[in-house]
């Protein structure tokens, strides 16, 4: 088991590593292929497009692999993805190889996560989530360590890409410790209800599963979160030089936002063995929320660094709490369809929230920041109350379990229902 949380770990630093280089080595990227600056906005949606839909067919793959077997072709999927990217020599070649650089994450994620939420504990989720942030934090120095040695940004991805194919080693030799953990969790003894409903879960559809309670809700959860972080990290450098600030100290504030996250979430996996992820999740928006409301106060310029990495450090064990609770809130059988759904409105939020703050920065003003990050908390914090409010019935396992097996017999039965009375239909014509 501990090799196996070794692999794990090493897995979600793989899949943040690379998460961050396109951004920083897209000034030189752009140069060698002739793109115009705007060009990487291009590559970013390919890539999130490619994250959505791979995030939502998960759950139909993760029946057919097995969570070990998935994690590992994906990886590789990413590695080749990576190799595309170094030896590109025009951008239209970047756009094919970021279609399964998307597919490749989104996989992942949606595996990686599920498997954490169903079989671990909560300080894991934090600890895993706060390995992706080595990995995010990994990538733009391995990107400055390559300029320097002579090899460009080709040389970073090609490296991103050994890095990869080591992880796919490490989790294909795995493969026997995945399957042990799966299967023992199957041997249970209420083994054949489990069964059932998640044989129920993997034949849904997308429609079907956003009809069990709470699903939208989940999504909408989600959705305002990333809507929240990424319009932290994408627009409080530009924020604070509006405020007074030098460039390079706004970007070294960037640099402290996102490790405020990791330390964050490397701290709240230690107050995750006391506490409940209900707990984690209220405390770090109540956290965010002080952080925006200081913002909006009339404070010394040296106070605005402080206040982002407050944003940070709230953020911090939000994300990985939630995930963690899915199967709670859902039950184990829609673990994987629920996580994936989720996933879908996180992706979904990065992409259309923060470009939409942009458009409000160049017609009113970037001081507006705050406030739209106000916005973004109050909704974040109604979503969570209302899912609360609408999976309360998680009152125990085997309650959950037979919650969740009526819910899909009853979408099953619907569904025999209306294939009857479209045969009737037909058989009139």
């Amino acid at each position: 088991m501990i090799f196996l949380l070794v692999v794990i770990y090493v897995a979600f630093i793989g899949l943040g590593l690379p998460d961050t280089i396109l951004g920083a080595a897209w000034p030189l990227m752009r140069i060698d292929l002739s793109a115009p600056i705007s060009a990487a906005g291009i590559l970013s949606i390919i890539t999130s497009l490619g994250t959505i839909v791979s995030s939502l067919l998960t759950p139909k793959f993760l029946r057919i692999f097995g969570t070990g077997k998935l994690v590992a072709y994906s990886i590789a999927i990413t590695a080749i993805a990576s190799i595309g990217f170094g030896f590109a020599d025009s951008f239209g070649i970047l756009c094919l190889c970021a279609i399964p650089m998307g597919i490749g994450a989104g996989a992942v994620d949606v595996a990686m996560n599920n498997f954490a939420a169903v079989y671990l504990e909560s300080k894991h989720t934090n600890w895993l989530h706060a390995s992706w942030g080595i990995g995010a934090t990994l990538s733009p120095a391995i990107l400055s360590g390559s300029i320097m040695l002579g090899f460009g940004w080709r040389g970073a991805y090609e490296l991103v890409a050994v890095l990869l194919t080591v992880i796919f080693a490490m989790v294909f030799v795995s493969l026997p410790l995945w399957r042990k953990i799966e299967n023992s969790n199957i041997a249970q003894d209420n083994a054949t209800l489990q069964n059932t409903a998640k044989n129920n879960a993997a034949a849904l559809s997308i429609r079907e599963a956003l009809r069990v309670p709470g699903m939208k809700l989940s999504f909408l959860t989600f959705f305002f979160y990333s809507a929240l972080e990424i319009s932290t990290g994408l627009w409080c450098g530009t924020y604070l030089i509006a405020c007074g600030f030098k460039p390079e100290t706004g970007a070294l504030c960037v640099s402290l936002m996102f490790a405020s996250v990791m330390v964050g979430r490397i701290v709240s996996g230690f107050f995750a063995i006391k506490f409940t992820d209900h707990r984690l999740i209220y405390a770090g928006i109540f956290i965010v929320a002080a952080g925006c409301l200081v913002l909006s106060l009339p404070l010394p310029l040296w106070m605005l660094p402080v206040c982002i990495c407050l944003l940070g450090l709230g953020c911090a064990p939000v994300y990985p709490s939630l995930i963690h609770a899915t199967p709670a809130r859902f039950g184990e059988a829609l673990s994987s369809q629920a996580i994936s759904i989720q996933l879908a409105g996180s992706y979904v939020g990065s992409i259309l929230m923060p470009p939409a703050f942009g458009l409000v920065a160049t017609h009113f003003s970037v001081h507006l920041w705050p406030i739209s990050l106000s916005i973004f908390v109050g909704l974040l914090l109604l979503c969570v109350c209302l899912l609360d409010f609408v999976t309360h019935r998680k009152l125990n396992n085997s309650y959950a379990r037979e919650r969740v097996f009526d819910i899909l017999h009853t979408i099953s039965m619907e569904s025999v229902k209306r294939e009857r009375l479209a045969r009737k239909r037909r058989k009139k014509r």
